[in-house]
């Protein structure tokens, strides 16, 4: 027995609407969207009222990346190579309020018209990051006893790409502890340190560890660590380490970042 058109394109669209997110087609030459949510809904729009609405949902820490890839003349460009673009971000689910992690593919298809069209799903993954993330998190204990020194007192993990920061290691409740966790991120102790603490002798070499893009060209251009003493307002001297992350790739720029009190 035949199933009839009909019946073949309704599983498809429920199981599309079931496994993903969203569903979306995009015509780059029609300036046309459609977006598929489940199996009922679905939303017509330009690709430009399209990124409107997704960087709506985007978390801002994304929106960067997402302004690089999403533009027409990359999805040509994707579209004569016959690549795909592939990313893992957090996006906002209005059914709950709360950020979740996605995976996004942006899949070039030939529908036989000579347009350009894409075929865009995003693939909920809370569950495989946070797999990911406890497989990370106990590699870096392990590379923390295997390569860094005893008595650091402030490490952080840093994501190049994104500025997302942790602080993963302090001693619970001394003064540098207390410092840094009334801080939001890394980046806003570093300014706080240099605004307040770091002798002027030693602010400009300090700026640059504040920089996340010099600090990736410098790890990209074969280095494994960067380095930098420098003493405060007080005379205390300090050791600065940036290392690479045992992962570090193009597309996972993570580093450690460690700070020890020499005198």
């Amino acid at each position: 027995m035949k199933m009839d058109r009909e019946r073949v394109e309704k599983i498809i669209s429920k199981y599309l609407g079931g496994i993903f997110f969203f569903n979306t087609i995009i015509d780059v030459n029609d300036d046309y969207c459609i977006t598929f949510y489940g199996e009922e809904k679905s939303v017509e729009r330009t690709f430009a009222e399209f990124l409107t609405a997704a960087r709506e949902l985007l978390h801002p820490l994304f929106l960067n990346r997402f302004e690089t890839e999403m533009t027409v003349e990359n999805l040509k460009a994707c579209y004569r190579e016959d690549r795909s673009l592939r990313s893992e971000f957090l996006m906002l689910n209005k059914a709950d309020g709360q950020y979740h992690w996605y995976r996004a593919r942006v899949i070039p298809v030939d529908d036989g018209t000579g347009h350009m069209v894409f075929f865009l799903n995003a693939l909920p993954v809370d569950d495989v990051v946070k797999r990911n993330e406890e497989t990370r998190s106990e590699m870096f204990n392990k590379a923390v006893i295997d390569r860094l020194l005893y008595n650091y007192i402030l490490v952080y993990v840093i994501d190049l790409s994104n500025g997302m920061s942790r602080l993963v290691y302090s001693t619970e409740g001394d003064e540098y502890d207390v410092y840094a966790k009334a801080f939001k991120s890394h980046l806003d102790m570093m300014k706080d340190l240099k605004n307040s603490y770091v002798s002027d002798d030693f602010l400009t070499p300090f700026e640059r560890f504040m920089d996340y893009d010099y600090i990736r060209k410098q790890l990209d251009s074969d280095k494994d660590r960067l380095v930098l003493i420098f003493r405060d307002k007080n005379g205390t001297a300090f050791e600065m380490l940036i290392s690479k992350y045992p992962e570090y790739a193009d597309d996972y720029p993570l580093i450690i970042f460690s700070l020890k009190e020499l005198s």
